[in-house]
């Protein structure tokens, strides 16, 4: 971006900070630039940076459990993943987990993070009632309340953006790690 920052653990520091508080990665990198005197046009170049491929030896960390999880309900249910962002670069990032997209029954990326429309869509194709949806999220806005709007069980996952998320009484159930779900989804 072409920008001071003076000490720059300091400022990998601050940058999480604000990816935390804020709700969207684009968000938070927009704020931060902004502090730092950015322009529009260094903060375009920026964001434009974050959608492009990422670099080969490059690796994702999953959240704990993931892949096991995914592996446990693989042939239970069909699997369906519902994340937000660009397309190439949501799978691109499963791949740099090490996570067969395969897994999945079905990989919706909406890129203006409206859920509701992918989770109907998934209902009618695996012609499911609502009390046997099941939605498991971070982001209680984005990812869990089109889910109870729907009548869809609702797991919150205190994770990433959802650590700080405050608990809503609609919300069912509440887990800090992903193993919790064998618990819960039977």
């Amino acid at each position: 971006m072409g920008l001071e920052v003076g000490d720059v653990d300091r400022a990998y520091v601050e940058l999480l900070q604000a990816n935390e508080e804020l709700s969207k990665t684009q968000e938070a990198v927009e704020s931060y630039a902004l502090r730092l005197g950015a322009t529009e046009s260094q903060i375009h170049l920026t964001l434009k940076e974050l959608a492009t491929p990422l670099p080969s030896q490059f690796s994702v960390p999953t959240t704990p459990f993931a892949k096991e999880i995914l592996e446990f309900y693989r042939d239970r249910y069909p699997l369906i993943l519902v994340t937000a962002g660009q397309s190439a670069f949501q799978r691109d990032k499963l791949e740099k987990a090490g996570i067969d997209s395969s897994i999945f029954s079905m990989i919706e990326v909406p890129e203006d993070s409206v859920k509701k429309p992918f989770y109907e869509a998934a209902q009618k194709k695996f012609l499911k009632r609502p009390d046997e949806v099941w939605v498991c999220g971070d982001r209680v806005e984005t990812d869990l309340y089109p889910a109870y709007e729907l009548g869809f069980h609702t797991v919150h996952m205190k994770w990433g953006r959802g650590k700080k998320a405050k608990r809503e009484p609609w919300i069912e159930h509440t887990i800090a790690s992903l193993i919790e779900l064998k618990e819960k989804i039977i």
